[in-house]
């Protein structure tokens, strides 16, 4: 078994389609974080002094309500109210709309990017698969490891962790030329609890990818090939999803899309229709992921020792 996940690891260090991926990958982090630095403006002092104001009256205001009861959670006792509002209350900056890099942010812009490294991730996994048969060299692998389900499990472990290994490095590199842009020409200020934010959303996002992978991985074992993979995914995601929810809203609860969604931002997600209305939470959402991973890789592996190797 260890030759066997040795030798798959080898065959994914060697794909071809990983490397100009996440080379591609590299190059657009890059370009965008460049961009993003020479767009991002610091406040002036003007704009600083009229943030500052601002967030001074929301303070006063916060007082007189007396912590707006509350509002930001059970004030702790012994400190004051003035203390309280002022812990809570958003810093000067975030009163001044100027767009700039903010390292507090940095969670929200690998959110935005999270589409992108789950789609490597999926194509990756396709690519691993569906790649063997396309060229022939599946009979040569089925002859050196005539155990067609060990095979197959194993391959899938290492796009698993391959996949997840390369999404946590492109999601790292970003963040770490956001933060040298935002410390050149935007804000560094943060707050209690935003580092343990940005390693939860790396964390999701190279979770979902890996997750995608063994997906596409699983298709294209099925369909024994990686375009037909791509498409087929890309279509159930993209045409069929989507029709469902616009006469079913209810049924987004079990699908693919929303689930993702909600795995990657980490929040719920509401679903209604004329008089019900249903929550997707983290929970739910990871059942619904796990079902369909299972499903598939069981159809994979049940077709692949069916079928002729040819």
């Amino acid at each position: 078994m260890i030759r066997l996940l040795s030798s798959e690891a080898l065959r994914f260090r060697s794909r071809r389609m990983v490397k100009v991926l996440t080379l591609l990958a590299i190059i657009g982090i890059v370009v965008g974080a460049v961009l993003g630095t020479l767009a991002s403006k610091r406040p002036t002092e003007e704009q600083l002094a009229a943030g500052q104001q601002q967030r001074e009256r929301q303070i006063v205001r916060c007082v007189h309500r007396d912590g707006l009861h509350d509002a930001f959670g059970p004030r702790p006792a012994g400190q004051s109210v003035q203390a309280y509002c002022e812990e809570h209350i958003r810093p000067a900056e975030d009163f001044i709309h100027t767009d700039q890099l903010r390292v507090a942010e940095l969670s929200e812009y690998l959110k935005a990017v999270a589409l992108v490294v789950i789609v490597i991730g999926l194509v990756t996994g396709a690519s691993m698969v569906g790649a063997s048969w396309q060229t022939g060299t599946i009979t040569t692998i089925l002859t050196w490891e005539p155990r067609r389900s060990r095979w197959l499990l194993s391959r899938l472990v290492i796009t698993v962790v391959g996949v997840f290994l390369v999404s946590i490095v492109l999601l790292v590199v970003l963040a770490g030329l956001l933060s040298l842009g935002a410390s050149l020409r935007g804000s560094t200020s943060t707050e209690p609890g935003w580092f343990r934010e940005l390693v939860g959303v790396m964390l999701r996002v190279a979770t979902v990818s890996s997750t995608v992978a063994v997906i596409g991985a699983a298709v294209a074992t099925i369909g024994r090939n990686t375009a037909a993979a791509l498409g087929a995914v890309f279509v159930y995601l993209a045409v069929l999803e989507s029709l469902i929810r616009g006469f079913r809203p209810l049924l987004s609860r079990f699908m693919l899309g929303p689930s993702v969604v909600v795995l990657v931002g980490g929040e719920s997600q509401r679903f209604s229709n004329e008089d019900t209305t249903i929550t997707l939470a983290t929970g739910g959402a990871t059942v619904v992921v796990a079902v369909y991973v299972a499903v598939l890789v069981v159809v994979a592996l049940v077709m692949l020792r069916a079928r002729d190797v040819n």
